[in-house]
């Protein structure tokens, strides 16, 4: 046989060249097939990269191989998965590289493969677990968007060939289709662990709400929220607490958990809100959310003490309720494992202003409820909640007749002389220091009442004899004989007192009659002398007392709104063109027919019912105002108004409620004040002026010349217009030169100026003497009388 040529030998040579080449060849195919079929079969992200990094590093003899993947929210690439030696635990090594930081960080950021022969020559490289001469790293980029770095390291220099590059080069996109399905796969996952957590969540927030408003029961609304929010986040130790700035009291009206337990009817120390986790959130109105190392910290630099068992978390959120009501919701755990994140801060936020929620509507209830049965300035029990009180004592007499009672029924003397001398607000702290007095002579079981102005009202229980009930209004009537102080001032009072005794045979009595005749009694006193007592008896009837008999007359008239509205035209003088009304109160009694203002408004100011009265005279004239707004736009009504109405701080704000309701213009409406109502109270009622004036509302000073007339005051006041009183207009007698006082008021007026309007015009020749004067309007018989709504409403059209 003969020997091959050398063409032979190197065709041969060639041969199996190619031969290993496509040996290589189909081993590359070999293991990118085999880790693209692997691939597909995996779906967690720990196996995956795990599965390609030991794969590479024995199928290429990699003395190591690491998966670093991206985060773009650190814009960190973090070691995830590694085989060899640098498959170590999370605190050794580089387990997180920064973009630019050495090769991984370097090829990452340019997004290219770099393969470096030798590192000692790359400035780039750093130092990880082993000394290695040799790296090779390639991106992983699916889209442009970089997802991962293969990188791979050996000790040997010049280790890492094409071949490899080629390999993982190949290997790089499967990789980055797998991750990419697997972040997909991933959003959508927490997709719906979202939607369906969001669906549960606003389901659970929406029962939070509704029952926040239909809760009646508080502690059943804390419970209800309680299991809500333990479905949601873990709340097996949960509380509310609640501090009220006022009477500084601190409580926890519900309290769950695991290691403790709280009385909600308890009121702590302010010591605790001081040195509290709880105190600290009510202090700084801001939620707080600590773990056990924060917490330890706080008490160990003593900012905090601590109450009960430390917590491994803890959470607390702040919420108010009303002025003066704070709250915090807290939940806290003890396990070290569980905590809670900003997501379970939201959460607590939002259910902590349902929290909010349900007790203002609980507390304005409950205020709306205190306001309607107690007297706005004394806080004691008004008319109502008395003759409530009063019917459960008859009730219970019923079952036990030995338990006999009283009503005594007080009345101050000469309380109107406080007001005039010092004002309605030293009248009213005097109102407020005698309540206090009258408590002290009473025994714990009585009810002490504000019927109203300066009368008071108590009901005495389980009395066996006369001699108990008189030695209280002794008490009484010796603590008033001594002089009041209220502020600066040291005010004499005495009241007169009306006793009506009940026993279970008295014929006839009900708990209506007995208040009745304490009346009658005091009124009695009252005609006896003053600051003493009597007993009501038989020969003690009403009829006796003419004014008690029309002040309740009054009473029942104002709340049946029997009185009744007429209306005076106000009219040019220059054209007697209609300007406006000014609205006029009559009342028509049943018996006596038509009592006229100058005998019932006295007693409605010595029994408070003024301020009522004004009240009511406002309503019916505004909503007739609003009804004649479509007929003459231009047209006002005017309405007057006490002294006690315009010294009261919240009557502008009334006032405007009122308008509003009306849905009517301040142009519509005047207010006619005196000059008494003025100087009684100055600085109120400057105030009130501008209060009024701001909103548009014009005032009249009503009368002037009868009462005090002095430049000094009136400078003071921005007013609108003056009305000449009646008795000077009367006495008006044709010539110029004999009405000096008129022509000197509207000479007056127009110096500050002001309009003029004058009352009482009967005749043409004092229409003509006050137009000759300058008077601006007039009012009386001349153009018509007061009229009923009806008949102003024909004569304005």
């Amino acid at each position: 046989m003969s020997k091959p040529s050398s063409d032979e030998i190197s065709e041969l040579a060639k041969l199996k060249q190619q031969l290993a080449k496509l040996e290589d060849e189909n081993h590359e195919l070999q293991i990118i097939n085999q880790l693209a079929v692997e691939l597909h079969q995996l779906n967690d992200l720990k196996e995956i990269t795990d599965y390609v990094a030991n794969t590479l590093a024995q199928a290429l003899g990699f003395e190591d191989c690491a998966i670093y993947l991206y985060d773009s929210q650190l814009d960190k690439l973090r070691r995830f998965s590694a085989a060899g030696s640098r498959n170590v635990a999370d605190d050794q090594g580089y387990s997180q590289i920064s973009m630019q930081q050495g090769i991984v960080g370097y090829c990452a950021s340019k997004r290219q493969t770099v393969m470096v022969n030798d590192t000692r020559e790359q400035p780039l490289y750093i130092l990880d677990i082993t000394l290695s001469l040799s790296e090779l790293a390639v991106p992983v980029v699916d889209e442009g968007e970089l997802l991962a770095v293969i990188d791979s390291e050996h000790q040997q220099a010049n280790y890492f060939t094409e071949r490899h590059r080629t390999i993982l080069e190949a290997i790089a996109p499967i990789l980055a289709a797998k991750l990419r399905r697997m972040q997909t796969l991933t959003y959508l996952e927490e997709s719906v662990d979202k939607l369906e957590y969001a669906e549960k969540l606003q389901k659970s927030l929406y029962e939070i709400a509704a029952f926040a408003y239909f809760a009646d029961e508080l502690n059943e609304f804390y419970t209800h929220v309680h299991q809500i929010v333990s479905s949601l986040i873990y709340a097996p130790n949960f509380y509310i607490a609640l501090y009220d700035i006022e009477k500084e009291h601190l409580n926890f009206p519900y309290f769950v958990d695991t290691r403790g337990d709280e009385q909600p009817n308890t009121i702590y120390p302010i010591e605790i809100l001081n040195n509290s986790l709880t105190g600290l959130v009510f202090r700084t109105d801001r939620p707080l959310l600590l773990d056990r190392k924060s917490l330890l910290k706080m008490y160990e630099e003593g900012q905090l003490k601590a109450y009960g068992d430390l917590a491994a978390c803890w959470l607390g959120v702040p919420f108010h309720s009303g002025d003066s009501v704070h709250g915090v919701v807290v939940v806290q755990s003890y396990i070290e494992d569980i905590h809670y994140d900003q997501s379970d801060l939201e959460l607590l936020t939002f259910v902590a202003q349902h929290i909010s929620n349900a007790l203002e509507r609980v507390f304005s209830e409950r205020k709306l409820q205190h306001l309607a049965l107690h007297d706005n300035l004394t806080g004691l029990p008004n008319r109502g909640l008395f003759l409530d009180r009063v019917n459960h004592a008859f009730q219970r007499m019923q079952r036990f007749p030995e338990q006999k009672l009283a009503v005594m029924y007080l009345d101050l003397d000469k309380f109107k002389a406080v007001n005039d001398t010092h004002g309605h607000a030293i009248g009213d702290a005097f109102l407020i220091a005698v309540g206090r007095l009258l408590k002290l002579c009473m025994r714990q079981s009585d009810t002490l009442a504000r019927l109203g102005g300066d009368e008071f009202a108590i009901l005495l229980e389980d009395v066996d004899k006369m001699a108990t009930i008189e030695e209280v209004a002794r008490r009484i009537l010796s603590s008033l004989q001594k002089p009041v102080v209220v502020g600066d001032f040291a005010i004499l009072a005495s009241t007169s007192i009306g006793i009506s005794f009940c026993e279970l045979d008295t014929p006839g009595l009900v708990p209506d009659e007995l208040i009745r005749r304490a009346d009658i009694a005091m009124y009695q006193a009252k005609k006896d002398g003053r600051g003493i007592y009597r007993i009501y008896n038989e020969s003690m009837q009403a009829d006796d007392l003419p004014q008690w008999n029309l002040e309740q007359d009054l009473k029942i008239a104002l709340a049946g709104e029997q009185l009744l509205l007429k209306y005076q035209p106000i009219v040019s003088l220059t054209d007697q063109s209609i300007q406006g009304f000014e609205a006029l109160l009559r009342w028509e009694h049943e018996e006596h027919g038509s009592i006229s203002p100058d005998q019932f408004i006295p007693i409605a100011e010595q029994s408070r019912l003024i301020v009522r009265i004004d009240h009511y005279v406002l309503r019916q004239a505004m909503a007739q105002a609003a009804r004649w707004y479509s007929i003459n736009k231009h047209c006002y009504i005017s309405v007057n108004v006490c002294s006690m109405t315009i010294s009261d701080p919240d009557f502008v704000s009334w006032l405007q409620v009122l308008m509003q309701q009306y849905q009517l213009p301040a142009s519509c409406v005047a207010l006619e004040i005196t000059e008494r109502a003025l100087i009684e109270n100055i600085a109120q009622a400057k105030k009130c002026i501008q209060q009024l004036r701001a909103i548009g509302i014009r005032v009249f000073l009503d009368d002037f010349g009868t009462g005090y007339s002095s430049l000094s005051y009136l400078s003071e006041f921005k007013l609108d217009v003056l009305k000449i009183d009646r008795s000077f207009i009367g006495h008006m007698q044709d010539g110029m030169t004999d009405h000096p006082i008129v022509n000197t008021i509207i000479a007056l007026a127009k110096t500050m100026q002001l309009r003029v309007v004058a009352e009482g015009i009967e005749t043409e020749l004092q229409q003509q003497i006050l137009q000759q004067l300058g008077c601006d309007y007039g009012q009386g018989y001349l153009f018509a009388r007061p009229l009923m709504a009806e008949e102003a409403e024909a004569w304005l059209r």
